[in-house]
Parts: structure tokens; sequence; C-alpha cells
């Protein structure tokens, strides 16, 4: 099956319509073993998943690792690496470690850093953790109020002043292709993008069937920036996916309006015989300045599915309708 490419913003990348999102591998919610990782991977490769997004945050450091081991075996123009600064890793023993929602990992704890030497570590890390010479898209991480706070600003400034120019000297040096952002929060990848200039935003859990604040002057901003746009986080962390019962809404318990919402949606679904997931997966490449997604994958399976999602043929009538839907 032929995933179709779109070129990135004003890059020379050209981007899969779907990219592989590496935190399932780094043992996010549950433990997989290197081997199936590998399955995983393999898998993807070979259906044309060839965007391969991860973090040193992943199993703090196991999702790149995983990814430099599978990468021994291809070519450095077969596959596209996106991966992420702002925390450093370093090491720690075992038993000191919180892992928080990853369900295991390797022993490092990660140390929040937006500045230029962090960054620099940082990414000198990534390079060997991945076995690459060079990074495709190389993202600032979560900078924004859920991770920092009222600290937000203090860490916004020191990346503005510190990583965009450790990124800038990456990005002279070749070794990286494209300058982005990996948040969470439309309204904070809008005000960076006014604050400097951007190759690529990678933005989580805001452009989905549920949620769609991207729209409320980040899309604006990006096309007329020319600023490449992936969107993550379609399934609003499980919800769209496995429905409610299974599920979280950003991770917290799903509040009455979000339950109404869903509901909506999924009653216009199956009125138009329409898997949810297809038409979440289908919506933000709708938006013509969406120029792929990402999924989290932990199981091999879910490749398939996915790629079948995303060529369900949907009719234009239940688009129209679901715009209806507040």
């Amino acid at each position: 099956m032929i995933i179709k490419e779109t070129l990135l913003g004003k890059t020379n990348i050209y981007c899969p319509k779907i990219g592989f999102g590496g935190a399932p591998i780094g043992n996010l919610f549950k433990k997989i073993t290197n081997k199936y990782a590998n399955e995983i991977l393999l898998e993807s490769q070979k259906s044309g998943i060839n965007l391969y997004d991860t973090s040193p945050l992943y199993g703090y450091g196991l999702s790149e690792k995983r990814l430099g081991s599978f990468f021994k075996n291809l070519n450095r123009d077969q596959f596209l690496i996106s991966t992420k600064v702002g925390r450093y890793l370093v090491k720690e023993h075992a038993s000191k470690i919180d892992r928080g929602i990853f369900k295991g990992g390797l022993n490092f704890r990660p140390v929040i850093d937006y500045t230029y030497d962090g960054v620099m570590k940082s990414f000198e890390q990534s390079l060997i953790r991945l076995n690459v010479d060079h990074i495709d898209l190389c993202l600032i991480h979560d900078v924004d109020y859920f991770t920092h706070g009222n600290q937000f600003e203090y860490y916004f400034n020191q990346s503005i002043k510190g990583a965009y120019v450790a990124l800038q000297k990456l990005k002279d040096q070749n070794l990286i292709r494209g300058i982005g952002l990996g948040l969470n929060d439309a309204d904070v990848a809008n005000k960076f993008l006014s604050a400097e200039e951007f190759d690529c935003v990678l933005l989580a859990g805001r452009y989905t069937l549920l949620d769609q604040s991207a729209n409320n002057g980040f899309l604006q901003t990006a096309k007329r920036k020319k600023v490449g746009v992936i969107m993550a986080g379609i399934f609003n962390s499980g919800i769209l996916a496995k429905g409610i019962k299974k599920s979280t809404y950003f991770y917290k318990p799903i509040s009455e309006n979000i339950r109404k919402k869903f509901s909506q949606i999924n009653n216009l679904c199956q009125k138009f015989n329409i898997p949810i997931q297809a038409a979440a997966i289908q919506f933000p490449l709708k938006n013509k300045n969406v120029n792929s997604i990402i999924l989290g994958i932990d199981d091999v399976n879910q490749i398939n599915q996915n790629l079948n999602f995303l060529n369900f043929r949907i009719a234009n009538n239940f688009w129209d309708q679901l715009k209806k839907i507040e």
C-alpha cells in the first residue's frame, strides 16, 4: 500500500501522511520486548511508514536505542527521524527512577534543560542512541503550561535564547535538516511562531474530532509563515481509538462535556457506517495545512489497521454534518 508524501513547509523534506510515534516502543503504559519492538518497526518500514518520531523522554532513552538498533540495517535515505531536545539523560540506579507512565526503560533520569549547552548535550546523546550522523527534524519539546506550570515563561525564554540558537547552529552544520517544536498547546505553538522562524511544528491533541483549538490561530499562522505541521495525539490519549470505557482524555478522567461530544460523534459515525478511528485519522489530514499525522503503535497489527482507516471511504456529507457538532 503506497502512502502519499507531502513537502513539509518550506523544507526539502517529504513526509509520509502517517508517521510512526515512538513513545510505545519506549514502554509507554506497557512493556514491549526488544524483539517485538523490532517486529513493529520492520512492518512499519515495509508499509511505507518511514518517518519515526521519538524523544529522549520515551523510556528514558529506550525508544531511541531501539530505533538505533533498527536503523543499523537500513540505508540512511530509507527513513526520516524526528527527535526532541529539552531533556538530557544522566545515569541513575533503577531503584531511584520515577518512570511515570513508562513501564520500564533504561536506567537514566531526565534533566530538564533548554539552555544552549543542555540542548547540545541532549542532541549528542540522541545521535549516539539513534546510530545516525544527522537528524531530519529536531524539536524543542514540552515547553508548555501542562509540563511546566507557572515556570512556563522561564522555560520559554530559555528555549528562545538557548535551544533555538543551538538548533540554528546544528542546522548550519548540516547536523539537522529542520528546526521545530513538539508541543501539546496550540496557543504556545503560536507564541513560538511569533517569536522566531521555525520549519515545522508537531502538535499533539489539538486538532482532533474532539479538540480543534489549533484552528484558533495556530494553523493560520503556520500557513502564513509556511511552517510544516504534523499532528499527533489524534486519538486524544485513546478515547477515539478505544471508546470511553477503556480510555482517558489527555491522560485524565473524561469530563461530561467530552463524553457528550464523543457520543454525538460516535453516533454520527454509526449512522454512516464509519469506524470512528477512520474519521479520527482522516480528520486532521483534510486540512490542507496539515502535512502528516503521528500514530503511536504498540501492536504490529495496528499498522495495517491504521492504513485501512486512512484509506476508508468517507462521504462528504459526513464531514458536513460533523461540523454541526459543538
